[in-house]
């Protein structure tokens, strides 16, 4: 999608945030329902795939992600991101939190672990080399690039090109500013092709 194109979407999601968000900090039920219509099935699949596939922490972190998002609406301006990206950006902290607890009970998950079932999907997705993708399988790519991209290089790359954020969306959700974040996206993709340039 062209970068115009991309400003473009992000302005008009905009003007039904602040409408959402209104009704949020009235109370009205229909805005918490959207809420939960719009952002529940994205957040779930963000908070499932951080934590390699555990259903129920994902489930139990979304339904707290919406409820802090719901009681925590005053905090929200919509001339910095998204309500989407805000959303996410609290979606973010309940994972942090959760592999904190892990650390603490010696159960730590891997950060940069795909489910296999969406292996192929991010590969193709993230379009990081077009020729090596004909030739390499698609578990291999993705398994060699969490190896040599560093936690913060995959989720930026999963943030950008798996879940459709900008520049400035990334940088909001990983709070960073948005010059850090594009650096570290441009520094991820340069390691992306040059490992997958080596493999070829």
């Amino acid at each position: 999608m062209a970068e115009s194109e991309t400003s473009a979407s992000i302005a008009e999601s905009r003007g039904d945030d602040g409408h959402l968000a209104a009704g949020l900090r009235a109370g009205e039920r229909w805005a918490h329902a959207e809420l939960c219509r719009r952002l529940g099935p994205p957040v779930h699949r963000f908070i499932w795939n951080r934590l390699s596939g555990d259903e129920q922490t994902a489930e139990d972190l979304m339904i707290q992600t919406l409820a802090d998002a719901a009681r925590n609406i005053g905090h929200y301006d919509e001339r910095k991101a998204s309500l989407r990206a805000w959303v996410f950006g609290i979606a973010r902290r309940q994972i942090l939190l959760e592999r904190r607890r892990r650390a603490r009970r010696k159960a730590v998950p891997e950060e940069a672990k795909v489910p296999l079932s969406q292996v192929s999907e991010m590969a193709a997705q993230l379009n990081l080399a077009d020729s090596a993708a004909a030739r390499l399988d698609a578990r291999r790519q993705v398994a060699e690039l969490a190896a040599c991209l560093s936690d913060a290089e995959m989720e930026a790359l999963k943030l950008h090109h798996v879940y459709g954020f900008s520049v400035e969306e990334v940088a909001h959700i990983t709070g960073r500013s948005r010059r850090a974040a594009d650096s570290l996206l441009h520094r991820a993709r340069q390691k992306a092709r040059e490992r997958l340039a080596r493999d070829e």
